[in-house]
């Protein structure tokens, strides 16, 4: 914790301006059949939602602010909640209860953790799944760390990443020239993972052949060293991106918690590899010496668009990076 109070890796609100973060969705939401409940703190009270804009309640700058928005009376909930970083701590929207789960109060540092693993978008307007929240918390974050059995653990990992990597596929097969091979509405109505995964990993592999091929002929031609460089590195960056959805599609078939961490720190090793191979193909392009030499060469053209991709990459393997050290 630094001079000021806050948790390290956090938000600082002198920073945004901002000591508080709204997010659409709450851990502490049940639906059983047509009864909707509320569990926080253990309790079980049957509670009325209101479907409610989260935008509006991002206005408000801090605790004391939407403290305002409380509902006036007991059952109203607005299934919206805040993270309060000067305490760390977890607040309801609708009825300003501090959030709890098992005798415990969630953390909000835990609930960050959550919606960086949960979402492929910026976090700073979240709207997320309450049952993944929920799950998430148990599964993962260091408070509720002695809750869950080893084998509830092993599932719930699975699940995470399995989600995970199908929803950044599905927004990778967006950008960069490729075929979208879905939308996340897609992912949400059941679709077959595996069969959206290995569309996917077909069009990685033509991806990884066509910059091959490019690298072998600029090679022949006597292109410079920086260039062939590049190239190089964006087919590997391709044969990485398989590499990556390869080794999640193989957590499918792990039991064991022990074997299922020694997988996880090979998926870790590799999204590492794409960041710092993404990182410098990023910087590379950005260069006017790129620049003209993509405005004469219409083989490499393509990667002055890739732009796009590299920030998207940047957010959700840096996401998956900070989840997985955790494990």
């Amino acid at each position: 914790m630094d001079t000021n109070g806050y948790i390290p890796g956090m938000v600082n609100p002198q920073e945004s301006g901002k000591t508080i973060k709204v997010i659409r969705g709450c851990p502490c939401f049940k639906v059983f059949g047509d009864e909707k409940l509320c569990v926080n703190d253990d309790d079980i009270i049957e509670i009325e939602p209101i479907d409610v804009d989260a935008s509006i309640f991002s206005l408000h700058r801090n605790k004391e602010s939407i403290e305002r928005e409380k509902a006036t009376d007991d059952n109203t909930c607005y299934v919206s909640i805040y993270i309060n970083y000067p305490n760390n701590r977890v607040y309801c929207i609708s009825q300003g209860w501090k959030l709890r789960i098992h005798g415990k109060d969630i953390p909000g540092n835990d609930l960050e953790d959550a919606l960086q693993f949960l979402t492929t978008k910026d976090t700073t307007s979240a709207e997320i799944c309450s049952e993944c929240l929920y799950k998430f918390i148990l599964t993962l974050a260091d408070t509720f760390s002695d809750m869950l059995t080893r084998k509830e653990k092993t599932e719930e990992v699975k699940k995470y990443v399995d989600k995970f990597s199908l929803m950044i596929a599905v927004k990778f097969s967006q950008m960069d020239g490729m075929v979208p091979i879905g939308t996340e509405e897609d992912i949400k109505a059941g679709i077959d993972h595996f069969s959206f995964i290995r569309r996917y990993l077909v069009q990685l592999l033509e991806q990884e052949r066509t910059w091959g091929k490019v690298h072998r002929e600029l090679m022949k031609e006597g292109a410079e060293d920086w260039i062939i460089d590049l190239i190089n590195m964006r087919e590997k960056l391709a044969r990485l991106e398989f590499q990556f959805y390869s080794q999640t599609l193989q957590l499918r078939d792990i039991n064991d918690f022990n074997l299922l961490i020694k997988m996880l720190k090979f998926i870790l090793q590799t999204s590492n590899e794409i960041l710092e191979t993404n990182s410098r193909i990023h910087d590379i392009i950005r260069s006017k010496e790129f620049q003209e030499y993509a405005n004469k060469e219409p083989r490499v053209r393509p990667l002055m668009q890739y732009g796009e991709k590299s920030r998207s990459i940047e957010h959700n393997f840096g996401n998956i990076l900070q989840i997985l050290w955790k494990m």
